[in-house]
């Protein structure tokens, strides 16, 4: 629209009643609100500033300021629009009335669609133990957000805290996807020690390397708004949960391919058991390893960019808190990765030598017990 027909608009809405005279209450004296473009007037030649029409969720249109774009904006950010959802920031002006300034975009309906691709795919694939384990993944990720975060604000011991929330994934990861029985009990112990070895290597590294926790800007924000938290403890309950993934992963296969074995011959000792589940072990170990490598470069890329940008030495980068952490993570994580193989393997070779123990309906695919 042009500047003529967007004033007659704003005229003929306030006439009309569509924007109220009044501003809109709001709960406090700054914030943050949503609303929807309506429209958009062209900035200026002599400030520079573009203004939004916003009509909010409660009704109310506003007139907000849409940031300059100079030498510091990001030349790939895309332009606002009209009929986009929009986050404004608010605050009190000069005037004494509330000012608007869109601040970014709403993304919230991109992510629910990706969550019902993500359960769509999950249940055509997997079928019911998909389902499963979307609710599994889901209710993981709220034992993080209302036990641990929570705990670990109030002061507690983010490893005391961050255990007793990984044990709680752990069991509702196993059990509830998996089912209750002889092979995922095997998996929740071998995952358990390994677990606990990779705490014991977390706390061990982290003190040898004088890891303070602070080698962040999220960390220092933290230390400055909630200085009770423990910052070394938070990068240990860190690393718990990122390598909790891909634990659960392997031990849930190397319990399934000994149970598997020790129903199809019951004359394999427990040391034959072993030596077997391990060929297949050493081959899932090698693809894990890699993916959690990756996975942990890729989260890092950005990091990795600015040191190349400030040419910083391989020896200066290692020795940088940032760069350390982060290659501590990888490493303590891969070898908690790594030993979880031998030590489930070794549970359930004990378990399940002799085809002793009885099979469960849903347990390997069988209906019937040996």
């Amino acid at each position: 629209m042009s500047v003529l027909a967007s004033a007659i608009l704003i005229s003929s809405s306030i006439l009309f009643g569509t924007i109220s005279q009044a501003q809109p209450k709001l709960e406090a004296d700054f914030g943050y609100v949503e609303g929807r473009i309506k429209d958009i007037i062209a900035s200026s030649k002599h400030d520079g500033h573009s203004t939004a029409l916003v009509q909010l969720q409660s009704g109310h249109v506003v007139r907000a300021e849409i940031p300059r774009v100079d030498q510091f904006t990001p030349k790939d950010l895309p332009p606002f629009k009209e009929g986009q959802r929009v986050e404004l920031y608010y605050s009190y002006g000069t005037d004494g009335q509330h000012q608007f300034v869109v601040s970014d975009w709403v993304r919230r309906p991109s992510l629910f669609w990706l969550i019902g691709i993500f359960l769509l795919v999950s249940i055509v694939v997997a079928r019911f133990k998909g389902f499963r384990a979307f609710l599994s993944t889901a209710a993981s990720l709220l034992i993080v957000v209302a036990f641990i975060i929570p705990q670990i604000l109030a002061g507690w011991n983010p490893i005391v805290v961050s255990l007793i929330g990984v044990g709680s994934i752990l069991i509702l990861a196993i059990y509830f996807v998996h089912g209750l029985n002889w092979s995922t009990t095997a998996a929740l112990a071998g995952t358990l020690a390994a677990v606990l070895m990779t705490m014991v290597l977390g706390i061990a590294f982290t003190e040898w390397s004088y890891l303070t926790g602070f080698g962040s800007d999220e960390a220092l924000m933290i230390n400055a708004g909630a200085n009770q938290i423990n910052l070394k403890g938070l990068l240990l309950a860190g690393l718990l949960i990122g390598a909790l993934g891909a634990l659960t992963d392997i031990t849930i296969v190397q319990a399934s391919v000994i149970r598997e074995l020790a129903h199809v011959n019951p004359e394999l000792t427990a040391r034959e058991l072993y030596q077997r589940g391990m060929n297949v072990g050493r081959d899932h170990v090698g693809s894990l390893v890699n993916t959690l490598v990756l996975a942990y470069t890729g989260a890092s890329l950005p990091l990795l960019l600015l040191l190349t940008l400030n040419d910083f030495s391989f020896a200066r980068a290692l020795n940088i808190e940032l760069v350390a952490t982060e290659i501590i993570q990888i490493l303590v994580g891969s070898v908690g990765l790594v030993l979880s193989v031998p030590i489930t393997t070794y549970i359930a070779a004990l378990l399940f030598r002799g085809d002793r123990l009885p099979i469960q309906p849903t347990e390997l695919n069988h209906q019937h017990h040996h």
